[in-house]
C-alpha cells in the first residue's frame, strides 16, 4: 500500500512512473497533476473527493487497508448486509447473500458515520479510560508515600521495643528490619511495574486519540464506519487487561486491602448500539393525511408551489392573478398578470417565480422581493405545465412535446418530440419526467437522461468542460457522455471508469 500510494495509478497502467500529488478516496488510487485534471473533469469522477497525498499517508495503517472496492471481485461496495455486518459489491450479493433479508444501501448506513453516536461514545470512553488511569496512578503514588510513612512508624516502634526488652530483642530487631526492607522492596517493585504499565497504556490511548482525529479529518465514511468497530474492540480489550492486571494495590504486613476505586465503563450501562435499519417503503403502504386546509379566496386555480419559508403560491386563471399565502393561511400579497396564468414553479437560485401563460405564449419571471415581473421569455408554442431541473425549465407544449429552456441563454432543447394534448402538467423527480393526460386519466414517465442523450450533440463532454470542441468517437453508457480519442484513453485507464462500457458513437 505504501509503495503503490506513491505513484500515479492511471500512469502505472500506461507503464509510466509518475509521483502522485493527491489521493482519490473513492477510486482508492493516487493521481499525478495531469491525471488529477482529467479526474476532476471526467463525468464519472468529477464528484469524487481528493486529499493531498501527505495527509492521506497520516492515516493509520489499518485504516489504509480499508478500500472502497471488493478484494474478491474488484467492484465498488454498494450494499451493506446487516446480518453479517459487512459491505458487499453487486457480485457478493449474488454469490454469498442471496438469502439475507437485511440488505440496505451502503450510502444510507455510512452517511452519518463521522457524527454517529458510536463515534461520540468511543471518544467519551477514551476520555473516561484516561481519567481512570490517572486515578489509579495517583492512588499508587499515595501508596508509595504511605509506605514511607509506615516504615518510619515501624522503625520508631522497633526502637522503643528494643530499649524495653534490651539485648533479648536485638536479634528480633535485626530480623524485623530485614523483613521490613524486603517487603518494602517487593511492594515498591510491584508498584513501579504497575505504574510503567499505566504509562504505557496512557501513551497507547494518546496515540489512539491522534489516530481517531486523523480518521475524522481524512478517512472516508466507509473507513470511519469500519474503524469504529475495531477501535471499540481494542478499547474493551484494554479495559479488561487493566482490570485483570490490577489485583491489589499493596500490602503493609502480608495483608491485602481491596481498592475502593470504581472503574467507569459507560458502554456496560447502556444498551448496545445497533446499526440503524433503513426502513423499506412501499407505495401501497403510504397513506396520505390532510395536515391543513387553506381558504384560497378564489376559484379556477391551475398551478401552485411551496416556497422555502413554507409560503404557498397559487395561480388564478380567469382572474389573471398570482397570490401568495403564509403558512398560517393569510394572504401575503398578490401580483396582477397580463394574461391567463397556468402553472408556476419556484427558482431557488435567484429567489424568483416562473409562470407559464398563453395569448401570447410566454414564461414570466416574478421577483419575490420586489413583487414585480422582472422578465418575460417569448415562446414559439403554447405552454402549460412547467417545472425546474438544474436551473433549466422543463415545460410542455401540445404540438412541440416536452421541451427544456436554459435560463442563462434561453436556448431551447426538445426532450420528447411527440404531439400531446393541451392543459396537461409536467413534473420532475430525480432523473424522471412525468406528464399528465386529463383526457385519458393517465400519467406518463420518461427518463430524463435518455432524453438528454438523444438531444445532445456528438462533441466530447470531457473537452466541453475545458472549453475545447472535439468530436466524440465513443459513447459511455454509464457516464452518459461522448468521448474523443484522447479522453477515451484516460477514461479506460481511470479506476473509476475502467469497467464502464463504451460503444462507437455511430451505434
Amino acid at each position: 500500500m505504501a509503495a503503490s500510494s506513491q505513484s500515479c495509478g492511471v500512469c502505472d497502467l500506461r507503464h509510466i512512473t509518475k509521483p502522485c500529488i493527491v489521493w482519490c478516496t473513492e477510486c482508492d488510487e493516487g493521481l499525478c497533476s495531469e491525471c488529477k485534471e482529467h479526474h476532476s473533469l471526467s463525468k464519472s469522477s468529477r464528484s469524487h473527493s481528493v486529499i493531498p497525498i501527505a495527509e492521506y499517508l497520516k492515516l493509520p495503517a489499518d485504516v489504509l487497508k480499508i478500500t472502497q472496492y471488493c478484494s474478491k471481485h474488484d467492484e465498488k461496495f454498494q450494499i451493506y448486509c446487516q446480518k453479517h455486518e459487512c459491505p458487499c459489491c453487486s457480485k457478493c450479493i449474488v454469490e454469498s447473500h442471496k438469502v439475507c433479508q437485511d440488505i440496505v444501501n451502503l450510502d444510507d448506513v455510512i452517511q452519518n458515520a463521522k457524527t454517529s453516536n458510536a463515534l461520540s461514545e468511543i471518544e467519551e470512553t477514551l476520555v473516561e479510560v484516561t481519567e481512570n488511569l490517572q486515578k489509579i496512578r495517583q492512588h499508587q503514588q499515595n501508596n508509595l508515600l504511605t509506605f514511607k510513612e509506615k516504615r518510619k512508624e515501624i522503625e520508631k516502634e522497633l526502637k522503643k521495643t528494643r530499649m524495653k526488652i534490651n539485648n533479648h530483642l536485638d536479634k528480633l530487631q535485626e530480623d524485623l528490619m530485614k523483613q521490613l526492607n524486603e517487603l518494602e522492596e517487593k511492594e515498591n517493585s510491584k508498584i513501579c511495574q504497575l505504574m510503567a504499565s499505566l504509562e504505557k497504556k496512557e501513551k497507547e490511548i494518546g496515540e489512539c486519540q491522534n489516530s481517531l482525529l486523523n480518521i475524522k479529518k481524512h478517512a472516508t465514511d466507509l473507513q470511519m464506519f469500519l474503524s469504529i468497530k475495531q477501535i471499540e474492540e481494542d478499547i474493551n480489550t484494554s479495559i479488561q487487561n487493566i482490570i485483570s492486571d490490577i489485583r491489589s494495590f499493596g500490602e503493609v504486613r502480608i495483608e491485602s486491602n481491596p481498592c475502593d476505586i470504581v472503574l467507569i465503563k459507560k458502554k456496560a450501562r447502556q444498551a448496545q448500539l445497533m446499526i440503524p435499519i433503513v426502513p423499506t417503503k412501499f407505495i401501497e403502504n403510504i397513506k396520505l393525511t390532510i395536515q391543513k386546509s387553506i381558504e384560497t379566496q378564489g376559484n379556477q386555480i391551475y398551478g401552485c408551489c411551496i416556497l422555502p419559508d413554507d409560503r404557498l403560491v397559487f395561480t388564478y386563471y380567469f382572474a389573471k392573478q398570482l397570490k401568495v399565502f403564509s403558512d398560517k393561511g393569510s394572504k401575503d400579497f398578490e401580483v396582477k398578470m397580463p394574461c391567463f396564468p397556468f402553472d408556476i414553479v419556484y427558482i431557488r437560485e435567484d429567489n424568483t417565480l416562473a409562470v407559464s401563460y398563453n395569448d401570447p405564449s410566454t414564461i414570466a419571471i416574478i421577483n419575490l422581493e420586489t413583487k414585480q415581473m422582472m422578465k418575460s421569455i417569448a415562446m414559439d408554442s403554447d405552454i402549460y405545465g412547467i417545472d425546474l431541473k438544474d436551473n433549466q425549465l422543463i415545460y410542455s407544449g401540445p404540438y412541440k412535446g416536452i421541451r427544456m429552456i436554459d435560463l442563462n441563454d434561453e436556448s431551447i432543447s426538445d426532450l420528447v418530440r411527440e404531439a400531446m394534448t393541451s392543459c396537461y402538467y409536467t413534473a420532475t423527480f430525480r432523473d424522471n419526467i412525468y406528464h399528465t393526460n386529463h383526457q385519458k386519466d393517465t400519467v406518463t414517465c420518461y427518463n430524463l437522461q435518455v432524453c438528454l442523450m438523444a438531444a445532445s450533440s456528438h462533441s466530447c463532454g470531457f473537452c466541453d468542460l475545458r472549453h475545447i470542441t472535439k468530436p466524440s468517437i465513443v459513447w459511455c453508457t454509464e457516464c452518459d457522455e461522448g468521448l474523443c480519442l484522447e479522453c477515451n484513453e484516460h477514461h479506460s485507464l481511470s479506476k473509476a471508469s475502467r469497467t464502464h462500457s463504451a460503444i462507437p458513437i455511430a451505434e
